[in-house]
């Protein structure tokens, strides 16, 4: 079977070499990077306002404009996260890990460059590697039902225990956010947990949840310092030196970058996963292969490198599954459909079947556009870093208005500024209580999805549940789930045994 059709290639290549389209490529870029780089303004919301611009482009023109929006957009979402431990999207939790405490230590000019040229080969390699095996790739995901996505998404939950130190404050928190996640309409549209208010119908919305647990209950500790930085000696300015330096840190992780771009282009693969999952697997996978572990949450750049890869990675995933099955892997990849749709092309089978010259040409373009990131990217970093600079009681009244106005922007109601500030509070307390926020933050954004999956597997399976154990799959990543909620209690026996002995 041929796996490439060289035929379609050489047309999709042809449908590429126009100046209007590399315009609004380039175009795209730069307003998906300013867009992604605002809080609570997502790549998704971006393309959303541009789609009716399209509406009278040439369908490779439009599709290629309204991507390049989304490929700028998740990678600035990372810049925001190590600048100021605001995720641009959801995707980018992952990055705060270790990208923000580099920037407290004064090298936030590294994190941008290993940043950068992770999501720029983390993009590159997704794209080339979805070229390459789109068949393939999408019939092995094929496989995957509701019991695979639920234990997914659980195993990416588990992998937080992993990375926190105290496994018990873990779950509790993951359960509390697991618990938020389910708050809404039940899969059979009942409502559930909304104490009666009606804008809590469609659940809690991630962003002002965002902005509440990470980017306003940091506002609280930045007052007690001049600047973002610890050390006042360790700012630099606009060094693009240093950013050159995080840059060549970023290629020689070679293995890293490469690991988790598969992870990320495998888990964009799958309806609903998403760059969120793909983000953690891949930095847990980093934590694992890594000789310096205890590292990994104080400022590694394994870290920071192979959750930018994954994210942008995963990008390529969805793309894929989009154009194959006709399944939009997120809410962004929804709204890139709709586009299709509007220019009269329908993603799925008869898509690859009729207009194969065209879905390679999505995929080259795409591949295209991370060349032309580097650019972008360096120009908006370059400016960026400055963010340093700015003394805090400048900066805190500015990052708190774009943050309630970020939240309000989602959905304009005056419900999702006070869930912000609720969320803003909880952190604050959890902090004290050294009770992990990322683990709250995971367990409201993969809570419907685990919510969702249970249902269908229960609908699935009631009364024969034994058959689940016939499924390879969802064996072996139940087992894998069960012992990363194990190895950290085991770790902890091990370290009183060797304690008690000595």
């Amino acid at each position: 079977m041929e796996i490439i059709d060289i035929t379609a290639s050489l047309e999709a290549i042809n449908m590429l070499a126009s100046i209007n389209v590399v315009l609004y490529i380039l175009l795209g870029l730069i307003l998906g990077v300013i867009l992604g780089a605002i809080p609570g303004v997502s790549g998704t919301l971006g393309i959303a306002l541009l789609l009716p611009v399209t509406y009278h482009m040439e369908p490779i023109t439009a599709i290629m404009f309204l991507s390049a929006i989304f490929t700028g957009s998740v990678y600035a979402g990372g810049v925001t996260a190590i600048m100021l431990n605001i995720p641009g999207a959801p995707g980018a939790v992952a990055t705060t890990l270790d990208g923000y405490p580099l920037t407290r230590q004064g090298r936030q000019n590294e994190a941008l460059g290993m940043g950068l040229v992770s999501s720029v080969i983390g993009c590159l390699l997704g794209y080339i590697l979805v070229f390459l095996f789109l068949k393939p790739l999408g019939g092995f995901v094929l496989n995957f039902q509701a019991p695979e996505m639920m234990i997914l998404t659980l195993f990416a939950l588990s992998i937080i225990s992993t990375i926190q130190g105290d496994i018990v404050k873990t779950l509790i928190a993951g359960f509390v956010g697991l618990l938020l996640g389910t708050i809404g309409s039940t899969a059979f549209g009942r409502p559930r947990g909304t104490f009666g208010i009606t804008e809590l119908y469609e659940g809690i919305e991630i962003v002002p949840a965002l902005m509440g647990l990470l980017a306003i209950s940091e506002l609280f500790f930045l007052v007690q310092r001049k600047f973002i930085v610890d050390d006042e000696k360790n700012m630099s300015e606009k060094n693009f030196r240093q950013i050159l330096k995080g840059m060549v840190t970023g290629i020689k992780d070679k293995w890293n970058v490469f690991r988790s771009a598969l992870i990320g282009v495998f888990i964009g693969l799958l309806p609903a996963a998403g760059s969120t999952v793909a983000s953690l697997v891949s930095y847990s996978q980093a934590r694992t292969f890594s000789k310096e572990k205890s590292s990994f949450g104080k400022g590694n750049p394994s870290g920071l490198i192979a959750a930018e890869s994954a994210n942008n990675g995963s990008e390529g995933g969805g793309m894929a599954t989009m154009l194959t099955f006709g399944i939009p892997g997120g809410s962004a990849t929804a709204v890139l459909m709709a586009a299709f749709m509007i220019h009269g092309l329908t993603p799925g089978p008869y898509l690859i079947r009729d207009h194969m010259e065209l879905t390679y040409a999505v995929i080259i373009g795409n591949f295209f556009q991370g060349f032309l990131l580097i650019g972008v990217g360096l120009l908006f970093v370059w400016y960026f870093s400055r963010v340093v600079l700015v003394p805090t009681r400048l900066l805190i009244p500015i990052v708190m208005l774009f943050s309630i106005v970020g939240a309000f922007s989602v959905r304009g109601v005056y419900i999702d500024v006070v869930l912000t500030l609720v969320f803003a509070v909880l952190a604050l307390v959890m902090r004290k209580l050294d009770y992990p926020i990322i683990a709250l933050l995971l367990g409201l954004i993969l809570g419907a999805t685990i919510d969702g999956e249970l249902s269908r597997t229960i609908i699935l399976y009631e009364g024969r549940y034994m058959e689940l154990l016939q499924r390879p799959i969802f064996m072996t990543m139940t087992i894998i789930t069960v012992l990363l909620f194990i190895y950290p209690l085991l770790q902890k026996l091990w370290k009183k045994e060797e304690s008690a002995n000595s």
